[in-house]
């Protein structure tokens, strides 16, 4: 029987299936038409109807009744319900499945879940820690904590090994420091910059705030790439522009991820490594203001599922929440730098152009070229310079073939066969 996994994150909820993600849908539902919506097609229209808009049914997963009442739904666990059922229906799911839940979660919480589930088409058969399976397995002993940035919240995760287990420690939840108010921040930049430079203010009318949400995506996908971008909104067939910055982006994260720090700090000091999903390590602002970032492979949730799939799976009418696992090797290596301040790179010079770390490259037919999307990644870890690589067999630092202890400083060169320009570390003062 094929194993299925659902992840329980209300930014981006998704069913997985060995190797294939079958369906992401983040925790938005609309209810304006007779038919309720759900995921991206609740989100694309969220600002042009707000108050018919749901999105904190995860996230306050209760039986306590909806401010905004409507006839579809009474509170937030039937929210939930249909948001599962519109998963599933989409795959006819009947199998069994295993519930990757966030951190936060509380018994009550936990006993809904289950509670919903019973009345679904499938059954659940587990129900783990998802830090734990992503971060809190990855066989080393370094200070980690793993930060899941959800939609209102983010919420960080600290481990302890022992008894060659690893096990969850501490929780702790920092309100209003989740993608949306992310999202608001650099929609507020957006519209000032065009207010500023086109005398046009975006958020004059529901139509245009809401073209805004929806180009943010592509809009930090290009600023990441190219560092400089001209925005372009077409309101009543006249033309409006304003050209912005990774800077821009980032400044406007300074305060919500400045609070991020202050409680990163107060829980773990300063010698800790910071896992974050791969897909958020590139979000503006981050790796500028937290630091000792190390992005981690979605797929590592899914490995250490099935890596312990005995431990994890149990009697559908006895389900308990698996909060430590057994201990293994990690399963991707990082060629990451011992800590050499003086000499930490800030850049990788591509050709002529210089990208800021963290920077995504692609390889593709023997060129190499900046993208979001690629899987050639240069990151920051600790003091140093972490790098990702699927093939590490194809790389080289400095002409001499990589190897899991090599330093990474400013000046190295990183050659990767059959395939130009090299990359070269560098320092930006």
């Amino acid at each position: 029987m094929s194993v299925h996994i659902i992840e329980l994150n209300d930014r981006n909820v998704r069913l997985r299936r060995r190797d294939d993600i079958l369906v992401q849908s983040p925790g938005f539902a609309n209810v304006v038409d007779k038919q309720p919506i759900f995921g991206d097609d609740a989100r694309r229209v969220a600002r042009l109807h707000p108050r018919q808009t749901y999105t904190q049914f995860w996230s306050q997963l209760s039986l306590d009744p909806l401010i905004n009442s409507n006839t579809h739904f009474r509170h937030q666990a039937d929210l939930a319900f249909a948001h599962l059922n519109a998963i599933s229906a989409q795959h006819a799911l009947k199998e069994e499945v295993i519930f990757a839940v966030p951190s936060n979660y509380n018994r009550n919480q936990l006993s809904i879940l289950l509670g919903l589930v019973k009345s679904c088409p499938f059954d659940a058969v587990g129900l783990v820690d998802m830090p734990v399976l992503i971060a809190g397995n990855a066989g080393t002993n370094e200070l980690t904590v793993y930060l899941d940035i959800q939609l209102h919240q983010s919420v960080l995760t600290t481990f302890s090994n022992s008894d060659g287990k690893v096990m969850r420690d501490k929780v702790v939840q920092i309100p209003g420091t989740g993608l949306l108010a992310l999202y608001d921040a650099w929609a507020n930049m957006v519209t000032d910059e065009f207010i500023k430079q086109s005398r046009f203010d975006p958020q004059h009318n529901a139509e245009t705030e809401q073209f805004v949400h929806n180009q943010l995506d592509e809009w930090i996908g290009k600023v990441l790439r190219d560092n400089e971008i001209l925005m372009e909104i077409n309101n009543k067939g006249s033309v409006y522009q304003a050209r912005v910055n990774s800077g821009h982006f980032e400044q406007r994260t300074r305060q919500i991820f400045g609070r991020i720090k202050t409680e990163l700090d107060t829980l773990m000091g300063s010698d800790y490594a910071l896992h974050v999903p791969r897909a958020q390590s590139q979000l503006p602002g981050l790796g500028l203001y937290l630091g000792n970032i190390q992005g981690i492979d979605d797929d590592l949730l899914l490995d250490n599922c099935l890596q312990h799939l005995d431990h994890i799976k149990g009697d559908p009418d006895a389900l308990s929440f698996i909060t430590s696992l057994p201990t293994v090797g990690a399963v991707k290596k990082t060629v990451s730098a011992a800590p050499q301040a003086a000499h930490a790179a800030s850049h990788v010079l591509v050709g002529h152009k210089a990208y800021a770390i963290p920077a995504t490259f692609r390889v593709d037919n023997g060129s190499i070229e900046a993208d979001s999307r690629g899987s050639l990644r240069v990151s920051h870890n600790g003091s140093g310079v972490a790098l990702d690589y699927p093939d590490t067999g194809a790389i080289s630092i400095n002409g001499a073939p990589i190897s899991a202890d090599s330093a990474l400083k400013s000046g190295d060169l990183i050659s990767l066969t059959g395939a130009n320009p090299s990359l070269q570390l560098i320092q930006v003062e």
